[in-house]
């Protein structure tokens, strides 16, 4: 390997992590509702536009989320560890809050509805 293919190389690692880093923070558009699975079933489809609380309880336990002001937290858990109420608050597409003794998945999905039996999704 010679001197300029070592340059060559670096410059395309430097554009690949500014483009890495633009798509992380510019390319997740507003997300318009939660989807809340436990234990890899839908819970419930709830919009982030609307401000409520959620109650979810299970065998595995219970937790609440909150939705205000367009994004998504974790209030309460009782799980061991609580690691899921230090994650920041939700609002872009694909970005979740999961729950790992409680088998439950937060996650913020966007725009797109699917009609097919009368359920906004």
């Amino acid at each position: 390997m010679k001197k300029r293919d070592g340059y060559l190389l670096a410059f395309f690692l430097i554009v690949a992590a500014v483009l890495a880093f633009f798509l992380n923070v510019f390319g997740k558009g507003a997300g318009e509702r939660i989807v809340v699975m436990v234990d890899g079933e839908e819970f419930g489809v709830y919009s982030l536009l609307q401000n409520q609380v959620i109650v979810v309880e299970n065998a595995f336990g219970t937790n609440r989320i909150v939705i205000k002001d367009g994004s998504a937290y974790m209030e309460a858990a009782d799980c061991p560890d609580k690691y899921c109420m230090t994650y920041q608050p939700i609002a872009k597409t694909n970005e979740s809050i999961i729950c790992l003794p409680h088998r439950l998945v937060v996650q913020v999905e966007g725009a797109a509805y699917l009609e097919t039996d009368g359920i906004a999704r």
